[in-house]
């Protein structure tokens, strides 16, 4: 006996010993059950049609697309791990730089005592090498200055001796007189200098004061009196004009002031369009910002009113009248709650005292205005929500007033008023209007104009006041420039200004040593005695600088040993130190010296010639430098290396956090690096990028060759699918079908693959043959077109998840791959003498009728599932029908019964004894199923035509269903 393991495997086994398939079983069960469906599609798309291949190749091309993308995803991760981990490699290689550079300084590390003493080393036995090659030369020196002064002062004597000898020869010809002349004519030449500045500063003030300078003695003389006498009422004078000049700087202070409050009056007058003042303005800005209620909220009386056009002569009259409520600022009684205490925040000392009133804007307010009173001339904004308050206020007894030519002193009954402002009420009158703010109004272009007029008098009234303090300037600096020059011309004589007297001496003078030197052997002689001092002159010179080489000479040679005595004893290898530390201590002892000191004067600026007095030595100083050039040079090393080592860290700390798997036993520390290189050695292995774009390019490929295969099996699947109805067809070809013997076949139709679906597949294989053609070895044009295939892969996502099984049917629903969710299945009924009948359904079909159609195509069907397609013959015959033929009449039962032998199967059918005659007239055999009351026991036995008589005459036992094999 063979045992399964499991019920796949017996049936397995079990279907095929018996030329079964699943699905074959699934339809005997639903042929045996006889199950009627209501639709053709329902026999085909259950027990028919297999999971088409478009199905098959969607999972398989999703299923490589996320297979490559997340290959992609890890292949790229790993590549992004090595760009951080070379990225690391990188900043420690230039980190250990750093680290060994900081070791290769620190034997010259001015911060430690070693470094110290190194860099002291190095440095005086590099200047002691300079001083000890620079001392021979400053010996040298002293012996040639030496020399050159012997030879100066032979000859600076014999120079003396000649020019004695022609001085002598020249005091014979003119007995000593041209010396005197010659001292005369440099004297007068320095008098008319100092004259000609005097004049010259003399003449700027005169220009000044008086007018052009005098030109004679006399004149001169005469202003000089003039000037004289001024001097005692000067203090006098320039105190009256300070006090008138005071006086006018006061007054145009006034007419400055009055000029900026019309300006500022006008400019806001004319910006807000209001006739308030300035005040008024302040005092309700305080009281908007501390409320937050703007300017309309909080209106002046005297911005809701104005004397209408034709009465403007009654303006200032109006003004008076209403003065009283004029300046009142009436606030919305909504308002009222809470207004007194954001009041308060103001401080009073900012404020002017100011008046509002809460008014009930909803109340209906009567007014009533008689002809001849103020009320009656009046205009008033009438889109305030307080204008009809404010006219029963101007109509009401209190303020209004009758307007009259002259006021009637009898009348203490009413208000009277003039158009000049005197206004009467009862027993009390009240006139002037100076100082009186007119603010009732609106603003207008004519009051504007008045405003503008006012503004323009005023700029001419400071104009005048600038011009007259300027004059009054300008009069108090000229008295004060004429007291200046009067003290100083007081004690100066004509003669120190007479540029023309002392001119005419100097022409004198130069005509008499003209004369003398005229004489032909004097000529000589001058001529003779100017040579010799002039060559005198030169060689006093060479012999001053002679001494002065040899004492600066005596000096270096003298320093130059002292210091060699002090400080020449050190010598440092330089092969102790690298070449980089080496060059560095070079450069900054050069930078030492500078570009201007000359290389023979090196050794005195070491031994200290050049040094100023209480200055530091110059090799201290040069000392420092170097310290300070190394120090900075490893404060630098010292940032870098920290700023490297920080980079480097925290690099190392972010692929940590975002790829290690290590359990904290690493850490994001440059001791740590070994394992960071094992890292980047371990993936340079795993991947490259040579390797990444093969397999982008494979991948790219393989998803077209996909969506070929796909695109094919789109079509391919219809048309197996009509394919397999032709083979089913084709089985039923001769077999009458129906009581007027028709011909039965199948056809299926399809809808349409969605538009969006088809375009979305049509776009990516074009732009896929275009890569194939044109990029297929372009890295980046490979990785794009990879890229591309994910919006058709997420649509055959889409269709995919709408895949379930339903209603018997398996991988049933994704309408654009599947052919059966987009196919409808009918039957065409040929007749040789009627028209032909479509059946897509079995509804309204009689139980035989749809028995004989529901035969004929599960018949065929079951054919081509058990291989009728290959030999016309079921490799499986035998059908079980239990009771499923109890509801056809008997016409359709025979025919019914009829089709499936004809199509090769052997029936048998379990009926009720109702349906027994139909079954017998087509049965080869039948059988009754009894059953024993004594001993409860069934058995079969065959029917024939004696025991039927017997069975309706005598029954001896409880019948069972018969049973029939057809």
């Amino acid at each position: 006996m063979h045992t399964h393991t499991n019920a796949a495997a017996f049936h397995a086994s079990i279907w095929q010993d018996m030329g079964l398939s699943a699905d074959a079983c699934r339809l005997l069960h639903k042929i045996q059950s006889a199950d009627a469906p209501s639709k053709l599609d329902d026999i085909f798309k259950q027990g028919v049609l297999d999971i088409p291949e478009s199905i098959r190749l969607a999972h398989e091309t999703v299923d490589d697309y996320n297979r490559f993308n997340e290959n992609f995803h890890s292949m790229e991760d790993k590549m992004a791990r090595v760009a951080i981990l070379q990225n690391i490699q990188t900043r420690y290689g230039e980190y250990a730089k750093q680290t060994s550079e900081r070791r290769e300084y620190e034997p010259i590390n001015p911060d430690s005592e070693h470094g110290n003493a190194t860099l002291s080393a190095w440095a005086r036995s590099r200047m002691a090498s300079e001083v000890r090659a620079g001392l021979p030369a400053a010996q040298r020196k002293v012996k040639e200055s030496q020399e050159a002064i012997d030879r100066a002062m032979q000859r600076v004597g014999e120079l003396n001796t000649r020019i004695d000898a022609v001085k002598e020869r020249i005091q014979g010809i003119d007995g000593g007189s041209l010396q005197q002349l010659g001292k005369d004519l440099q004297r007068v030449r320095q008098d008319i200098d100092e004259a000609s500045r005097q004049r010259h500063a003399i003449a700027e003030r005169f220009e000044q004061v008086e007018g052009r300078l005098p030109d004679s003695e006399q004149t001169w003389d005469a202003k000089r009196a003039m000037l004289a006498e001024t001097l005692d009422t000067y203090e006098e004078r320039l105190k009256d004009a300070n006090a008138r000049f005071q006086q006018l700087v006061g007054e145009r202070h006034d007419r400055q002031r009055d000029r900026d409050s019309l300006r500022r009056d006008y400019q806001r007058k004319l910006t807000h369009r209001t006739r308030i003042s300035d005040d008024m303005d302040d005092a309700r800005t305080l009281i908007m910002r501390a409320t937050g209620l703007d300017a309309s909220e909080l209106p002046y009386v005297a911005e809701l009113m104005d004397v209408n056009e034709q009465n403007e002569q009654w303006r200032l009259a109006m003004n008076v009248t209403y003065a009283p409520i004029a300046q009142t600022i009436l606030v919305d009684k909504r308002h009222e709650q809470g207004f007194a205490a954001k009041i308060s925040a103001i401080d009073p000392k900012l404020m002017t005292r100011r008046t509002w009133r809460f008014i009930d804007t909803g109340m209906q307010y009567e007014s009533s205005a008689s002809e001849g009173w103020m009320s009656s001339k009046l205009q008033y904004r009438e889109d305030s929500p307080f204008a009809g308050w404010l006219k029963n206020q101007t109509t009401s007894p209190r303020f209004d007033a009758r307007c009259v030519h002259a006021i009637d002193d009898m009348n203490h009954d009413e208000r009277q008023v003039q158009a000049d402002g005197q206004i009467k009420s009862g027993d009390r009158g009240f006139h002037g209007s100076k100082g009186l703010h007119q603010v009732i109004g609106f603003m207008n272009e004519q009051y504007l104009a008045e405003l503008k007029n006012q503004l323009d008098k005023a700029e001419q009234a400071l104009q005048n006041a600038d011009r007259r303090s300027e004059q009054m300037s300008n009069a108090i600096s000229l008295l004060q420039d004429e007291h200046e020059l009067a003290r100083i011309v007081a004690d100066m004589p004509w003669s120190k200004i007479d540029v023309n007297g002392l001119r005419e001496q100097e022409t004198r003078i130069r005509r008499q040593i003209e004369r003398i030197e005229n004489d032909p052997e004097l000529g000589q002689l001058q001529t003779e005695l100017k040579q010799l001092n002039q060559q005198a002159t030169a060689e006093n010179r060479n012999q001053y600088q002679a001494e002065d080489d040899l004492d600066k000479a005596q000096h270096a040679v003298q320093a130059e040993q002292a210091w060699l005595d002090a400080y020449g004893n050190d010598d440092f290898d330089d092969a102790t130190l690298s070449s980089m530390v080496s060059n560095l201590l070079a450069d900054a002892y050069e930078n030492c010296f500078g570009a201007s000191v000359r290389a023979q004067d090196r050794p005195k600026l070491i031994a200290g010639l050049f040094d100023h007095e209480s200055e530091t030595p110059f090799h201290t100083r040069a000392l420092r430098n170097i310290a300070r050039i190394a120090r900075t040079r490893i404060q630098e090393i010292d940032a870098r290396s920290n700023q490297l080592r920080a980079d480097t860290e925290r690099i190392m700390d972010d692929y940590l956090n975002n790829h290690s798997t290590d359990d904290n036993t690493v850490m994001a520390s440059v001791e740590d690096y070994r394992y960071f290189l094992d890292e980047l050695d371990e993936l340079n292995m795993l991947v490259t990028r040579a390797a990444t774009d093969e397999e982008y390019a494979n991948s790219v490929k393989k998803l077209y060759m996909s969506f070929q295969q796909l695109n094919r099996a789109l079509r391919t699947d219809e048309e197996n699918i009509k394919e397999q109805l032709n083979r089913i067809n084709s089985m039923l070809k001769g077999q009458q079908f129906g009581p007027q013997g028709g011909r039965l076949s199948l056809d299926v139709t399809f809808s349409p693959i969605d538009r969006q679906f088809e375009t979305t597949l049509s776009r990516i294989l074009s732009k896929l043959e275009d890569w194939t053609r044109n990029a297929s070895d372009n890295p980046t044009e490979t990785r794009n077109a990879f890229n591309n295939c994910e919006t058709f892969v997420n649509r055959l996502h889409n269709e995919l998840d709408k895949i379930h099984d339903t209603n018997g049917i398996k991988a049933y629903g994704a309408r654009n791959l599947d052919p059966r969710v987009r196919s409808s299945f009918y039957a065409i009924v040929h007749h040789d003498n009627a028209p032909d009948e479509r059946i897509s359904s079995t509804g309204g079909k009689s139980g035989g009728a749809l028995q004989e159609l529901t035969s004929f195509v599960y018949g065929a069907a079951l054919i081509y599932l058990l291989g009728g397609d290959l030999t016309a013959r079921p490799t499986y015959t035998t059908l079980f029908l239990d009771e499923a033929l109890i509801k056809a009449d008997g016409r359709y039962t025979k025919r019914a019964l009829a089709v499936l032998p004809r199509l090769g199967f052997q029936i048998i059918v379990s009926a009720p004894e109702s349906k027994t005659a139909e079954i017998l007239n087509v049965a080869n055999r039948a059988y009754v199923a009894y059953k024993d009351p004594s001993t409860d026991n069934s058995y079969l036995q065959e029917l024939d035509s004696e025991t039927i008589t017997q069975d309706e005459t005598q029954p001896t036992t409880a019948p069972a269903k018969p049973t029939t094999e057809a």
